[in-house]
């Protein structure tokens, strides 16, 4: 069962950008694309979108009334930290152009940039290390 809020933003990435959440997302962007050239954008009439096309698989998606960052579960050890810490980056000049929080639904709260740094990049290395044995189900990792 859905809650509330899961409801209303998966019903608002249906809807088409507001001129006032299209500006503000083409802000973003153009922010997000000075700070990380690699950043290429996609944009529909719902979404701006920015994917990194190398090894990092992350995505950054602008909706109206949410912005998503997706990194995918096959950074281990080092390579979880540096992705991570791009992530940070992006996370800083999402929240100061929206004044919003980021929340993590892996931590089940908002995230203290200050501070939360090594618990997600742990986190992240840790389920891209048993990933390949939940798919399995077998439980195993894949070493």
């Amino acid at each position: 069962v859905l809650d509330t809020l899961e409801r209303l933003a998966m019903e608002g990435a249906d809807r088409q950008l507001s001129p006032s959440a299209q500006a503000r997302a083409e802000r973003i962007a153009d922010r997000l694309q000075a700070h990380d050239p690699h950043l290429e954008r996609f944009t529909g009439e719902h979404y701006i979108e920015l994917d990194r096309p190398d090894d990092t698989g992350v995505q950054v998606s602008l909706f109206e009334h949410e912005l998503g960052v997706t990194v995918p579960y096959w950074h281990t050890g080092h390579a979880a930290r540096a992705v991570m810490e791009l992530v940070w980056s992006y996370l800083a000049i999402l929240e100061q152009e929206t004044g919003w929080e980021t929340y993590d639904p892996q931590l089940g709260r908002s995230l203290d940039r200050a501070r939360d740094l090594e618990v997600v990049s742990g986190g992240h290395a840790d389920m891209s290390a048993r990933l390949p044995g939940l798919v399995r189900g077998d439980g195993s990792d894949a070493s």
